[in-house]
């Protein structure tokens, strides 16, 4: 969940008084005494800041259902190079048998032999991607349901500790410890939500003319 910063509007009003004398003559009224000036508008005060800092990304990494995020995570990537080192492994064993076999093959057989090895070598790098961005969509599914656990609890503690601002940790140079709310927020997190359950969710096809996935990236790290 997106930090929400409070906003305080000063609301300002004004009266103005309009003051009408009748003369006793309909034939020569007076003429209307001019408009009471407005008055002057008394600036309220706004209501002082109550602050609390959260550090985010140590509730994600310290939490018992962060650490269990990450770990179910690091458990998919790592299925992922399992699944997919025989193939890998295979690739890499037919270029070493090409490349010691290139002074013996004609140009044209040469040449079938790296397109196809080069196709393979595509496939696989797609079979990859469509895996680590299947990964990522159930990371970010398992961030929202966190995100969504977090809220009440942020509510509540405002309530408690008569605050009216919350600001993450990384944007304070000082501050008093107690001011600090993440060690609460994590503890209640972890009987809220002790747990998620990260489930990979089916790569999305590539829009026409988009920029393939860089090659070899992992799924990104809780709170990084």
């Amino acid at each position: 969940m997106t930090t929400k910063k409070a906003r305080w509007a000063v609301a300002a009003f004004a009266v103005s008084a309009s003051v009408f004398a009748f003369g006793t003559s309909l034939a020569q009224p007076v003429p209307p005494k001019p408009a009471a000036p407005v008055a002057a508008v008394a600036n309220k005060p706004a209501p002082a800041a109550t602050i609390l800092f959260l550090d985010r990304g140590t509730v994600l990494r310290k939490s018992a259902v962060g650490v269990d995020m990450y770990k179910q995570v690091e458990a998919l990537a790592k299925k992922m190079e399992t699944d997919f080192a025989p193939e890998n492994k295979k690739i890499q064993a037919d270029i070493q048998a090409l490349q010691a076999q290139a002074d013996v093959l004609s140009p044209q057989a040469r040449q079938t032999k790296v397109k196809e090895l080069e196709n393979r070598r595509q496939a696989l790098q797609k079979k990859v991607q469509d895996r680590q961005a299947s990964i990522q969509g159930g990371l970010a599914n398992a961030r929202t349901q966190i995100e969504r656990a977090l809220a009440p609890i942020l509510e509540k503690l405002l309530t408690e500790r008569r605050a009216n601002l919350l600001l993450d940790r990384g944007l304070v140079v000082l501050g008093a410890t107690e001011l600090d709310i993440t060690n609460v927020v994590i503890d209640r997190l972890n009987k809220s939500l002790p747990k998620v359950t990260v489930t990979p969710v089916a790569a999305k096809p590539a829009k026409p003319g988009a920029a393939p996935t860089k090659p070899g990236a992992a799924p990104a790290k809780p709170g990084g």
